[in-house]
């Protein structure tokens, strides 16, 4: 059965204030499409996830869509830390952030275990580290040392996550929700399978017959989506491999306007609120920059080369 709509339905119907969001993007495919609709629809009390956060994280938290973090970091790159995010917890604007924070390799595992079942998972670069020192709204719970079974040395424990939802963004999947990818995968496949419901955005929606065809792209089966949103551009301004390139204008863009809570509220007003859709922000984009800019993002189209499924 088609699962497919448009984003604004998607996340009406199935991101509701005070969920546990998982937001995929391991610095490439970040989900901006359902992360500008979030803000538009004003949600509010979300708890958001994932390791390598960056703008589109910034972004949320300086919108006051966020209540709570379980975070490893949150850079915009080369121009630092997030400007929203660091407001939220030196100032409390627009209001203070509960953080919870891991390593970027234990949260990735944390959410493995969640999509594999388990309720924990031992990690060792948490040990000896000041992250055991501080806990926020997991309390006692953020991590357990225990004695290794096997040889009496220390095992340090951490929780397994299980999201409401994950949001995704894909470079293609099918009407039933058969997600595919290609480039760095980061998080994405284990955060979105830990979920307990997947919305997916994808560049381009294709035949169940395409998917079959190479199916070990396949990072989520249709029956953990509950909607498929065909979003050209839809990770801008991060990448999409095959597809377009990390747009450095716009993120220098972003850096600069999130410098000041007028400069963020301003930038919001133009990209956010001012355009109702991807599509209207693809051509706000294009009206402002020129054709050729938005030209020169996109992707040389190129053959894979051939692979064989006989055996």
């Amino acid at each position: 059965m088609s699962k497919v709509m448009t984003m604004r339905e998607a996340i009406s119907q199935f991101v509701h204030d005070g969920d546990f969001v998982f937001i995929g993007g391991y610095i490439c495919r970040p989900p901006f499409a359902a992360i500008h609709e979030i803000i538009r629809q004003k949600k509010r009390n979300l708890t958001i996830t994932r390791s390598n956060a960056a703008d589109d994280f910034d972004m949320l938290i300086g919108a006051g869509v966020v209540k709570r973090f379980i975070s490893t970091f949150l850079s915009l790159g080369v121009y630092g830390l997030g400007r929203c995010f660091r407001r939220s917890l030196e100032k409390g604007i627009p209001h203070k952030v509960e953080l919870e924070e891991y390593t970027n390799l234990s949260l990735p595992m944390m959410l493995m275990a969640g999509a594999l079942g388990i309720p924990f998972v031992p990690v060792k670069d948490m040990l000896g580290s000041d992250l055991l020192k501080i806990s926020s709204f997991f309390g006692e719970k953020k991590y357990k040392v225990i004695e290794n079974p096997f040889d009496g040395t220390p095992a340090l424990l951490v929780p397994a996550l299980n999201p409401d939802v994950g949001i995704i963004h894909v470079q293609q999947a099918d009407e039933n929700g058969n997600a595919q990818v290609w480039g760095i995968e980061g998080d994405c496949k284990w955060g979105a399978n830990a979920s307990k419901k997947v919305i997916v955005s994808c560049e381009r929606i294709v035949s169940r017959e395409i998917i079959g065809k190479d199916p070990s792209r396949t990072i989520v089966p249709d029956f953990r989506v509950v909607a498929v949103v065909q979003e050209p551009f839809g990770a801008h301004p991060g990448y999409a491999p095959g597809f377009y390139d990390v747009d450095l204008m716009f993120g220098s863009l972003y850096q600069r306007a999130s410098n000041t809570v007028e400069g963020f509220q301003e930038f919001l007003d133009e990209w956010v609120f001012g355009v109702q859709d991807r599509t209207e922000y693809t051509q706000r984009y294009i009206e402002k920059f020129g054709y050729a800019q938005f030209k020169n993002l996109m992707a040389e189209f190129d053959y894979s080369y051939p692979v064989s499924y006989s055996y």
